[in-house]
């Protein structure tokens, strides 16, 4: 109970003391973050960065497209489980700055930003701040918009790592037999 408490405490604090020149960038980070697209994009871009052929950059794009889908697909699963009404469902003080229409844990957009922020992370390890400092703040921005409290942040973002981590495994066991290479050289 003890853990609801600051869970609801700290998703109305957030709520209810907004700063009017964050709104539209918090939403924007939702937007940018849905089905992982910024992910896919920065994978592009670390593929560009690390002259990656085509077919190597067509790889990790379509790699980063699988990973954030199978994270995002996970986190959906669990919410029909676990059905968490949203914060601005349970307390009439919060306004949301937009609304969705799922149950609240785990966020999604935790699980695919964290699951993109580590498959990236492995692949180009110097950008590794940049890509869990972008996930944490779209993590952080669930919250300051209302659609959820900070433990389905967590729990999102335990996730997308999960869910990455068993990617990176994957990739591991088969580049040993099947690639020519590392996907990328780092």
């Amino acid at each position: 109970m003890f853990l609801g408490s600051i869970d609801d405490d700290l998703v109305k604090w957030a709520a209810t003391h907004r700063w009017a020149p964050l709104n539209d960038p918090f939403v924007w980070l939702g937007d940018v973050n849905r089905l992982g697209a910024v992910w896919i994009g920065l994978a592009v871009t670390v593929g560009i960065l690390h002259h990656a052929g085509v077919l190597r950059l067509l790889a990790l794009a379509l790699l980063t497209t699988v990973t954030t889908f199978l994270a995002d697909s996970a986190s959906f699963a669990i919410k029909d489980l676990v059905d968490r009404p949203r914060p601005f469902e349970a307390h009439s003080e919060i306004h949301p700055l937009y609304t969705v229409h799922s149950s609240s844990f785990p966020a999604g957009h935790a699980a695919t930003a964290f699951a993109g922020a580590t498959l990236l992370s492995y692949l180009a390890p110097r950008g590794t701040p940049l890509f869990v400092g972008l996930a944490a703040a779209i993590g952080l921005s669930r919250v300051y918009v209302g659609d959820h409290y900070p433990s389905d942040v967590v729990g999102g973002a335990v996730l997308g790592a999960i869910v990455a981590l068993a990617v990176i495994v994957v990739l591991r066991l088969l580049g040993k037999r099947f690639l020519r290479g590392p996907l990328l050289s780092v």
